[in-house]
């Protein structure tokens, strides 16, 4: 074998085993030549790096194709068979810095981060994705966007409730994950409630298809299938349970043009719903005698003009000072 076949063959060799099409034979000799190379010392001199660069040059073509295709050269060849060597050397650095880095990609599994959008009290926020979707926090909410965002699905996490228009694109599902909820949808939109001081976590669909699982130490368990428009889900964290009804997807989503709608909610869900959306604080005192569910909306009212009418209606007496209300239940009806 000549030497400019010697390199053309050694080129083809290493080309057919960072392809993966390698017989076991080549393999197991490019493995023995790349296994050699742990055993080079650190501590070389200048001219004992020269001297390594040449023999593992020549080593390398000899583990390739054994000792006795290897032709030594006569002086007239010297030196094209010196910088043949160096072309070999320069060939056995570059696959060895290959296997390194593949091994380290290998050993390295990808991290995902997740880029968060949040709200404060009496906040919305309104959120553009990179795919064409649009998210519209409610007040108090977080949204937390994956690293790998749209590459083979669309994963986000949710606390709070948030109003979800998503682009549509079969090949990679939108997952929004609440806690143990998992709700999967191609293209739709959608309400999601799921605060973390409430009991329960609700989808509503508007428009589209919306599929909901819950997670389980099994794995995900369907709970929703085809849910489609003015259909609700409502999954109650302390029972374990969930029910699907038909509702009025508007109402659920009402708060994006500032109404406040309540259906058959106590005095303590109206209460933490007013903190979040007038961003105040507020003290319930006293026992109800009898405590009740009131259905009832208000239409973008000030809180000043609220108050009167949810006591009317309720029967409780109030104070407020600042952003402190101070509401007295025990007369509710």
């Amino acid at each position: 074998m000549d030497t400019s076949s010697e390199k053309e063959a050694a080129i083809a060799l290493l080309q057919k085993y960072k392809d993966g099409l390698c017989t076991p034979e080549e393999a197991a000799r490019i493995r023995e030549w790349y296994e050699s190379f742990k055993d080079l010392s650190d501590s070389l001199d200048a001219g004992e790096v020269q001297f390594a660069a040449d023999e593992a040059a020549h080593q390398t073509l000899v583990k390739l194709f054994g000792e006795n295709n290897i032709r030594q050269p006569d002086a007239k060849k010297a030196r094209f068979v010196y910088y043949l060597s160096r072309i070999a050397a320069c060939v056995a650095v570059g696959c060895t810095i290959f296997f390194m880095v593949g091994k380290i990609k290998k050993a390295q599994p990808t991290v995902i981060t997740y880029t968060k959008y949040s709200t404060r009290k009496g906040e919305r926020k309104e959120i553009q994705l990179s795919d064409g979707s649009v998210v519209t926090l409610n007040a108090a909410s977080t949204i937390q966007i994956a690293s790998d965002f749209g590459v083979k699905k669309r994963d986000v996490l949710l606390s709070g409730e948030a109003f979800f228009q998503v682009s549509k694109d079969k090949t990679r599902p939108f997952i929004i994950q609440t806690g143990k909820i998992y709700t999967r949808v191609v293209g739709t939109s959608f309400n999601i409630n799921a605060y973390t001081d409430e009991n329960f976590v609700s989808v509503a669909v508007a428009t589209g298809t919306v599929q909901v699982e819950k997670k389980d130490t099994v794995g995900k368990i369907l709970i929703g299938k085809n849910l489609t428009h003015n259909h609700l889900l409502t999954y109650d964290l302390k029972k374990d349970t969930y029910r699907q009804t038909l509702a009025d997807a508007e109402m659920w989503s009402a708060w994006k043009t500032n109404k406040l709608v309540f259906n058959q909610a106590s005095i303590t869900q109206i209460a933490r719903i007013l903190e979040r959306t007038y961003d105040i604080s507020i003290k319930l005192t006293g026992k109800p005698r009898q405590p009740g569910l009131y259905t009832v909306t208000f239409d973008n009212y000030p809180l000043e003009k609220l108050l009167p009418l949810l006591a009317d209606l309720s029967g409780i007496t109030y104070q407020l000072k600042k952003q402190q209300l101070t509401m007295n239940i025990q007369n509710c009806r």
